[in-house]
């Protein structure tokens, strides 16, 4: 991360001088002034480091890179392949491509429906249908937002069996999270509602870990949700029965890092239909398939990078499983592109409500 940082700075530094040098150098104030935006991107990159403020410093960080970074990256080799004029549209275009995504692309809800067959689902759960939710980083919303209750109203449309979140209920404090509680507690299934921590869960101080994850579980069981860290249930239905299990969040990076899945597993039986939460979709061919008989594995974390184009994203990038479903032969992944993000901006992958209907083949 350190070493991206830095050499995104210099890319940053040298393109700010290269215009400066050709357009804006001996003209006054204005000589001056073009340099503020990079300045403005270092305080904000350091309060954002600094955890103070951090939700906000961490929009401003964003924001500023997509207003004024990336159309000079942009600007640069248009530039220089079509002349000004060309290059000055197309960068326009991209920013106003990104005021579309903070004003309509960050609230436009959708239901994506998908049918997952397994040959070892019990035949009782045939057509069991469940709403995947993940990463709705509440931080990122005003008190006042009515989009947490847009979503609560669409789940409920949908009259699912079961509820499950896969982490990132906020971005940084469970303060975030308290103003919607009377929201999430409208969440409810048959089946009841699960969910587990993802990496934003912790909190930002690595000192205040077991303070910031002991507040979420406190924010999400007063919304009557059940926590399943590192651990699991049973669901039945008459002679037949599946299981969940959910493990906190679980990654090989700079995250925190505190997933037990054998002790997920404990007392579910060898053979048994398994269903598994699990924040970061890394965890299912680093773990998951080679040391579990999980059927089903549920993550987020991705979020396509927030960002997808004629179903391409940047996030395959990054990730080898990023938005959808994936199999190996019986077992099967999905990952949702998940709700919010700490930037308030999303073009192609927008908020997202999952339905999955299990179906026996």
């Amino acid at each position: 991360m350190f070493p991206a940082g830095i050499i995104g700075a210099v890319l940053v530094l040298l393109t700010d001088w290269y215009l400066w040098k050709k357009f804006f150098r001996g003209r006054g104030l204005l000589s001056i002034l073009w340099w503020l935006p990079t300045i403005l991107l270092g305080l904000c990159v350091a309060g954002a480091v600094s955890g103070l403020w951090h939700t906000f410093f961490m929009r401003a960080t964003y924001t500023l890179v997509f207003v004024a970074i990336v159309p000079k990256f942009i600007f640069v080799p248009v530039h220089k392949l079509t002349g000004s004029r060309i290059a000055l549209g197309i960068s326009a275009l991209a920013v106003i491509a990104f005021i579309y995504g903070m004003t309509i692309g960050f609230h436009k809800l959708e239901i994506k429906e998908e049918v997952i067959e397994f040959e070892e689902l019990p035949t009782a759960f045939d057509g069991y249908r469940i709403v995947h939710l993940s990463d709705l980083h509440l931080g990122t919303y005003s008190c006042t937002s009515d989009f947490p209750a847009r979503v609560v109203d669409s789940v409920l449309a949908l009259k699912p069996d079961l509820i499950v979140f896969t982490g990132d209920l906020v971005n940084v404090s469970a303060d975030e999270a308290r103003p919607f509680i009377q929201e999430l507690a409208r969440l409810h299934a048959p089946d009841g509602v699960f969910s587990i921590t993802g990496n934003h869960d912790y909190g930002f101080v690595k000192a205040d870990v077991d303070s910031s994850f002991a507040q979420i579980c406190a924010v999400e069981e007063a919304a009557g949700w059940t926590m399943l860290n590192n651990a699991s249930a049973v669901i039945r239905r008459g002679a037949d029965s599946l299981y969940i299990a959910g493990v906190e969040n679980t990654s090989k990076s700079f995250f925190i890092s505190r997933g037990d899945l054998t002790k997920a597993l404990e007392g579910t039986p060898s053979g048994a239909f398994k269903i598994l939460l699990t924040h970061d979709p890394k965890h299912w061919r680093s773990e998951v398939l080679p040391a579990s008989d999980v059927n089903l594995t549920l993550s987020g974390h991705t979020h396509a990078m927030q960002l997808k184009v004629l179903g391409l994203s940047p996030a395959a990038l990054l990730f080898r499983e990023w938005g959808g479903c994936y199999r190996e032969e019986d077992r099967a992944l999905y990952v949702s592109e998940g709700i919010g993000g700490i930037l308030p901006f999303r073009i192609g992958s927008y908020p997202q409500i999952v339905l999955i209907t299990l179906k026996k083949k």
